[in-house]
């Protein structure tokens, strides 16, 4: 299996191609390692200026794609290293590198020996940290099992959960009990005290959608210090315009809207990948915050994704502590290695 790398400004389009086809394959998959979030995060950030594909190909077909953000040195490691997240954090989900299911060991051995080849033969480092790699997955073990037959060092540096649903577990009845009846009851109480009907809506082929939402995160706490609201940075707002643009023109992203009669309190971007659902962003009008219109969207959506598309299961990959959590009652598992 041949390997190289690829600087993500220079991909030609039949690479940029066969890095699709690969990603129809993927034994996991992982939008954020598709070109509609990584290459455009390489147009417009500068956290982005050295992104790299690091590739396992054999004849025409990619069989392994780790897309790297950023190499460089970070505290407290000593040396240079190739990292999977860079800034802004907000554009990044999970790490998980694209795998082809149809030669999955193989073609995770050709990622290693690529990784290998590069340390030793160019300026590329000999140290790579994935950041957020889904544990439970095939992924994490293959590379794991590829690398200790190697000697090659794969240490966890931390680890922590994060909520989903499955059409086999929870997803028939996700918010239960207490919590449900909370919801329901902000749920009338915003319909009665507004004297308006509340309805969800899908925007997401609304190319108008990205504007309400980029003034509904603004509104919030995500303004604020750490936040990383969209609207805050030139450069996240020309992200969201051509990552909405190109998204949109898809089949594979859902803007679920709550609407107060005509006027949108909440919105909640989820992106499709194989059998399964992502949820990416999230903003909400903080004028409605007593209603907890974030909450009541997110129980909304949980029914509407499930009796509206035949996804298996539903994720929401962030960081510690995090609201899925509490709405999402399975468990998954995320680690940077």
């Amino acid at each position: 299996m041949k390997t190289r790398l690829i600087i993500a400004s220079d991909i030609s389009k039949d690479d940029e191609a066969r890095w699709r086809g690969l990603a129809e394959r993927a034994l996991e998959p992982n939008p954020y390692a598709e070109p509609d979030f990584f290459l455009v995060s390489s147009r417009h950030f500068k956290g982005y200026a050295n992104a790299t594909l690091v590739i396992a190909e054999e004849g025409t077909e990619f069989r392994a794609v780790l897309p790297i953000a950023a190499i460089g040195k970070r505290r407290p490691m000593p040396r240079r290293i190739a990292e999977t997240r860079s800034s802004p954090t907000a554009v990044f989900g999970i790490g998980t590198p694209l795998i082809d299911r149809t030669k999955a060991e193989q073609s995770t051995v050709g990622l290693v020996e690529a990784l290998g080849r590069a340390g030793k033969s160019s300026n590329f480092p000999g140290i790579l940290s994935i950041e957020r790699l889904r544990t439970e997955g095939p992924i994490f073990a293959l590379l794991r099992t590829v690398c200790t037959e190697r000697n090659l060092p794969f240490l966890v540096r931390d680890a922590w959960q994060y909520g989903a649903v499955t059409r086999t577990g929870d997803w028939s009845s996700p918010v239960q009990g207490k919590r449900r009846r909370e919801i329901e009851r902000r749920l009338r109480q915003l319909a009665k005290e507004t004297g308006e009907e509340v309805t969800l809506v899908d925007r997401g082929q609304d190319p108008s959608a990205f504007e309400d939402f980029l003034r509904l995160e603004a509104s919030g706490w995500k303004s604020g210090p750490g936040g990383g609201a969209f609207a805050l940075r030139r450069d996240t707002v020309e992200w969201f315009h051509e990552w909405s643009q190109r998204w949109g023109a898809t089949d594979r992203v859902t803007a679920l809207t709550l609407c107060v009669g005509a006027t949108p309190v909440a919105m909640n971007y989820f992106v499709r990948a194989g059998e399964g659902i992502f949820a990416f962003r999230m903003g909400n009008d903080d004028s409605y915050a007593r209603y907890s219109p974030g909450t009541i969207l997110t129980y909304l959506s949980l029914n509407y994704l499930r009796d509206h598309t035949d996804a298996t299961w539903l994720e929401a990959p962030t960081d510690k502590d995090n609201w899925s959590l509490h709405l999402l009652p399975e468990r998954r598992t995320l680690s940077n290695v």
